[in-house]
């Protein structure tokens, strides 16, 4: 069994240390429920800056560069080291990354440390909006080895790519976190961006038969645009939500027997269709071939040729 946590709270897009407080409040809060692994939202630390992405604005920029920092060398890693330590927890968190090799270039990253210490990072690859004005893509998707099983890291708009989770799920990755800053514009149900939001995560749970840890960017004082919420905790089978929040701050917990839901998710739940297993990946060739609507694959190397 593992207790996983997944929380929304709001995010200072100018203050990297009431950010750093919040995490490390909730930290100890889950510590008191035994919790084992807790994600936080994207750039949950550095903050989505005061335009979020609908337009780019160079003072945004300007801040993030000044407060972003290397991974995990930088303070606020070695400082979640130490509470990851002191809660025996896996935490992951978004913030912005200094690359190493170049002064003025980020990435949007997620981080993941544990009770052993940095475990791993993650570079959102998929830049929705004016996102990729700001941040430099990844180009992989690593799978981390936790005392729970395998963990694999994504972040919000990476969601609505199918192939992101099916990646890590045949990597092995028992569990996905992600890490998300969804805009709810009118905070209502019936918003669009809410509908998409509750469809594709339980969709990426369900046809990769993973566990599905969710933690999204919530409203706080003087938010624009307001976001999403809902945090939330899916399992691989049809229909299964074993915790959700709503628009509030707060954190969902659950514990998950993650083995036992994702055996009877690959041997009962669909009559014993199991949906990696099924794959016939020699006939999605068309999926990495140039096409005028595909253009940014021409010329890429194939990551397994390195």
């Amino acid at each position: 069994m593992v207790k996983l946590a997944a929380v929304s709270c709001p995010s200072d897009a100018r203050n990297k240390q009431a950010n750093l407080d919040k995490m490390i409040e909730w930290a100890y809060k889950g510590k008191e429920q035994g919790v084992d692994i807790m994600v936080f939202p994207e750039d949950h630390l550095t903050g989505l800056g005061t335009h979020f992405m609908n337009e780019f604005f160079p003072p945004d920029k300007l801040y993030t560069i000044e407060i972003a920092e290397l991974v995990p060398e930088g303070p606020s890693t070695q400082k979640m080291i130490e509470v990851a330590k002191d809660c025996n927890m896996y935490i992951a968190w978004g913030m912005a990354e200094r690359d190493p090799n170049r002064y003025d270039a980020l990435h949007n990253c997620c981080v993941l440390v544990g009770p052993e210490g940095f475990v791993g990072k993650y570079r959102k690859v998929h830049l929705p909006l004016c996102e990729r004005l700001m941040v430099l893509p990844g180009f992989d998707y690593p799978v981390f080895d936790t005392k729970f099983g395998k963990v694999g890291l994504m972040t919000c708009y990476d969601k609505m790519y199918p192939e992101v989770a099916k990646s890590l799920a045949l990597q092995g990755a028992d569990i996905i976190l992600c890490s998300t800053g969804w805009p709810n514009l009118t905070q209502s149900l019936d918003d669009p961006d809410h509908i998409a939001y509750m469809t594709i995560s339980p969709a990426r749970a369900l046809e990769n038969m993973i566990v599905w840890v969710e933690a999204t960017t919530c409203n706080g004082a003087g938010s624009d645009p307001i976001f999403e919420g809902h945090s939330m905790i899916l399992g691989p089978n049809p229909g299964q939500i074993f915790a959700q929040i709503g628009f509030e701050e707060g954190m969902a917990v659950a514990e998950v027997d993650v083995e036992k839901e994702i055996v009877n998710a690959r041997v009962v739940s669909m009559g014993g269709s199991d949906i990696n297993r099924d794959r016939v990946p020699s006939t999605y060739w068309r999926l990495t071939e140039f096409n005028e609507y595909q253009p940014f694959s021409a010329g890429l190397k194939n990551h397994n040729e390195d």
